[in-house]
Formats: C-alpha cells, structure tokens, sequence
C-alpha cells in the first residue's frame, strides 16, 4: 500500500513539473516573462485633433487606430500588445514639442505617426531627435523638414519642391495661364508651397502678384479686392485649411471676381472644401500628393472597413493608415523574437531601413537617407460635379 501511494506521488509529482515547464514556454511564446506580462509597445499619434483643423486630424487618427486594432489582431509585435497614445497638438508649434517632450518621456512610445502640419514638425523635430524617437509624417510636405539632419525624421509624402514644380508646369502647360495671383496664409506649410509655386512660374515667365491673409481671416474683401484689379486668369491658394478656401472662394464670387482657382494637396477635402463651397469650388485644380486610393486596388478593403466604421475619408485617411502600418512593420523587424529587447533605436534603424513595402498606396514605397519617400509622384485633380477628377499626374522630382 505505501509502495503503491509513493508510484502515485511520484507520477503526481512528474506531472506538475510537466505542466510547469509547459505553461512557462506557453507564457515565454505568448510574451510573458517570469509570469509577467510585457508592456504595451506604444505607437504615438501625432495631430490637429481639436481645433480648425480637426476633420483631417480625427480621420487620421481613426485610420492609425484601425491600423493597430488589425495589427493586434494579428499577435501585435511578437506577442506585445500595440496601444496609441495620442498627442493633440491643435496644428500648434508650441503644443506640438509639447507633445513630443511628452512622448518622449514614456519609454513604451517607440515611434511617431505624424505630426501633420509642417510647422508643427519643425517645432517638434529637434524634441524628437533628442528622445530618438523616429517619426513618419503622412503630410509634412516643408522641403527644409529632411535637410536639417535629424535622423528620426521621415514622410510618405513629396515635398513641396517637388508639388510646387509640378504645380506651376500644369499651370502653363494646361490651363495656360498668363498672369496669377497667389495667396498664402503666412504659415510654414501654405507660405512655403506658395514660394516654390511663385518661384517655378517666374522661371517659366508666367507673370505673379503675391498677397497673403492669416488663419485666422474670415472677411477676405480686402485681399480679394486687390486681386480683382489685378485681373489674374487664375488664383493660386497656399492655404492650410480647407474651410478657409471654401469661404475665399464664396466671397470671391460674389464679389464678381470670374478667374479661376488653384490650390495645394490640402485643399483636397470634399467635405471643408467642396461642399462647404457651395458649388463655387466647381471647376478647381488641386494638386496631390499621392493618387486617390479610391482608383488603388489594394485599397478597396480599407476604405470599406473606414467608411463603414467612421463615414467619408479625409485627404490623409489613407497616408496615416499606411504610415502606421509601415511603422508596425519596421517595429515587428526590429523585434524579430526577441520583443522585450525592442528600443528605440532599433525601431529608427527598422524605419529607416524600408525599402518597397506594397501597402494601399498604390506604388513601393521606401526612405531616402534624408528620409525623404521614395517612387512617389504629384497628381493634379479638378473637381468635377462635387467630386475629384484625375487629370494629370507628375513624377515628384526635386
């Protein structure tokens, strides 16, 4: 009997440690270590989320949270749960290093998607740079923001050199126009686009008047008057805020003013800019900085998925969905199977490294050693019967 209670001890005892040693691979595999689970790998989304500027920024912060919901699903990096954490910067360069500054503090954050505006980017860069912290931008298109040197800066988008350039070829070579008024609201982005719009032309020879209003302007019957007397044949705007355009154009028309006009990849909103135009954006040329992902197959089940969840997309729906699922991708490489000793760095040296990731975009994208995108072109739409129309598209060159 006591022979027989030790043989069952013994196989009790065989057994436990079996299990033991299971469930201790089990909780290794899952990411678990020493029965503690790994913390979270944070992904930050950088952005206008409230403010003037809120549609574009919500809607891209919905696209970077449905990339890491997918992301999850999937066994997130090597078994580490993704979160976001957000950071609203209103658009602001002040709120925008705030933001970094705090990002930078929490350990778990290992990139950045956005921030959006060039501005903002440009404040917040140097905070970025320090912390190590790598960026992608889905719209920062300021040529300066990759020729300053900090590494952890990169982008998805052209640069204003290159959308500026092909701007003004269109300008001349399509609607041949003679004499254009530009109008800038003095920030980074809009003053920047319109500099290297004024300054392609004046190489052409087509003839420019320059004007500018602030972001804050909603009565534009001064500047609109000078651009009457000047009899443009079109009017360029470098503004930032679709709505701002909407309400120009409004006010233009009922001043009589029968020129026609252009803008930049901003301006590129149905909602802010079409309808709030009340028809009178009819028949405008905006450039892009990357095709419509609606004519792109490998889009379909995105937009699908967004527009079910969330309604119409804005024009940086689909850039902050690729950015963040680049970004994902770069954190998985860099983790590979060990995902407790991912770092920052190892996440900058993974982003910096893509080359040819075939996302929803509709072309290979990788990073030049500027960080700058590489294989991306301008494209310029009209808008036709409330909607964009593709007519032209432009290799982005600099």
């Amino acid at each position: 009997m006591k022979r027989r209670f030790r043989l069952r001890f013994d196989e009790m005892r065989n057994l436990v440690k079996f299990v033991s040693m299971v469930t201790l691979i089990l909780c290794v595999g899952a990411g678990f270590v020493y029965g503690k689970e790994l913390p979270p790998v944070k992904i930050g989304a950088a952005g206008p989320f409230t403010g003037d500027l809120s549609k574009i920024g919500l809607d891209a912060l919905n696209a970077i949270q449905m990339a890491v919901e997918e992301a999850n699903a999937e066994g997130g990096i090597s078994g580490r749960k993704i979160e976001v954490a957000i950071g609203d910067d209103m658009g602001d360069p002040s709120k925008g290093v705030l933001v970094a500054e705090k990002f930078g503090m929490d350990k778990n954050v290992l990139g950045i998607v956005g921030p959006m505006n060039s501005a903002t980017v440009s404040a917040a860069l140097p905070a970025y740079d320090r912390a190590g912290l790598v960026i992608i931008s889905q719209s920062a298109t300021n040529p300066d923001l990759s020729e300053r040197g900090y590494r952890v800066m990169h982008r998805i988008c052209p640069r204003d050199d290159a959308q500026g350039p092909a701007a003004a070829r269109f300008i001349a070579e399509e609607i041949k126009a003679k004499n254009v008024y530009i109008i800038d609201d003095k920030g980074t982005y809009g003053q920047g686009l319109a500099d290297q719009v004024a300054a392609a032309l004046n190489q052409i020879g087509v003839k420019v008047t320059r004007g500018q209003i602030t972001l804050e302007d909603r009565d534009f019957s001064p500047i609109l008057t000078r651009v009457k007397a000047a009899q443009p044949d079109l009017v360029y705007l470098g503004l930032s805020n679709p709505a701002q355009a909407a309400g120009l154009m409004k006010q233009a028309v009922g001043l009589g003013l029968s020129a026609g006009f252009m803008g930049g990849d901003c301006m590129k909103e149905k909602d802010q800019l079409v309808a709030g135009a009340g028809g009178t954006a009819e028949g405008m040329y905006v450039t892009a900085i990357g095709r419509d992902i609606a004519e792109v197959p490998a889009a379909r089940e995105f937009i699908k998925k967004f527009e079910g969840k969330y309604g119409a997309m804005s024009v940086f729906s689909g850039q902050s969905y690729e950015a963040t699922k680049i970004l994902i991708e770069a954190l998985r490489t860099a983790a590979g199977d060990n995902p407790e000793g991912l770092t920052k760095a190892k996440a900058l040296d993974a982003v910096h490294n893509i080359r040819d990731y075939k996302g929803i975009m509709g072309f290979p994208i990788g990073f030049d050693e500027k960080g700058d995108v590489i294989g991306a072109s301008i494209y310029v739409y009209q808008v036709e019967h409330g909607d964009f129309k593709e007519v032209k598209e432009y290799p982005a060159e600099v």
